[in-house]
């Protein structure tokens, strides 16, 4: 089985649920509706919810928001404003309801191709994706509209993230990246490379009895030299 296989069959897997899911996470409850990837085999954001940078009083962009966390964890958690978006209207219906649910009025969520619909007036402190890191073809055709959550025909959605990204952040703002090992790091660097930006690796890690290993990076222009 092929690896683009294999995320065929998890995303196929996420679906085989009865919805509506209920979950209650980092003390907020929680639905995930059919045609959002389920939380139970796309973990990430659980990992990235605990390892996040402090967000006090910050402004924050979350790319591909799915069914609302880490983003309204964050939100409730003292950051200042969140806009949420997504590709896909079913995952901006289904963290807006969750919001609701959680009384969490300091959100925004949109519909946005990444930053498509964001105006180019805004500006965040922290611009947060965990991006969709199975990589495919650059001819690579999805099946479904869920593909485009897990998969990135020739990392061109990372490379737009990447070199748009910049224009959206405050002086000191960064992007931050959740890209798991495993992934073409040689891409990412180039990628990095190509937009003159810098990375560090704020933290990576993983959970008993799996596989993946979940990695932050702060990802902002090259600053002069000295």
């Amino acid at each position: 089985m092929t690896d683009i296989d294999q995320i065929r069959t998890k995303i196929k897997r996420s679906q085989q649920h009865t919805f509506p899911l209920y979950i209650h996470e980092f003390g907020l409850e929680m639905v995930v509706n059919e045609g959002v990837l389920s939380p139970h085999e796309f973990q990430g954001w659980r990992w990235y919810t605990e390892n996040f940078p402090p967000v006090v009083g910050k402004r924050i962009l979350e790319i591909g928001c799915g069914f609302g966390l880490p983003g309204l964890y964050l939100a409730k958690l003292g950051a200042l404003s969140l806009v949420a978006c997504d590709i896909d209207p079913r995952a901006v219906a289904n963290t807006l309801e969750n919001a609701a649910r959680n009384g969490i009025d300091n959100v925004e969520v949109i519909e946005s191709d990444i930053f498509s619909n964001i105006p180019p007036r805004r500006k965040f402190d922290f611009i947060f994706w965990n991006c969709p890191s199975d990589y495919a073809p650059d001819d690579y055709e999805y099946r479904d509209d869920l593909e485009r959550g897990a998969i990135d025909p020739g990392y061109r959605m990372l490379s737009r993230f990447l070199s748009q990204g910049p224009e959206f952040l405050t002086e000191s703002g960064s992007m931050l990246l959740g890209f798991p090992s495993g992934h073409r790091d040689d891409l990412l660097s180039e990628i990095i490379l190509a937009n003159d930006l810098e990375s560090v690796l704020l933290g990576f890690g993983t959970y008993p009895h799996m596989s993946a290993i979940y990695r932050l990076f702060s990802i902002r222009k090259r600053g002069p030299k000295a």
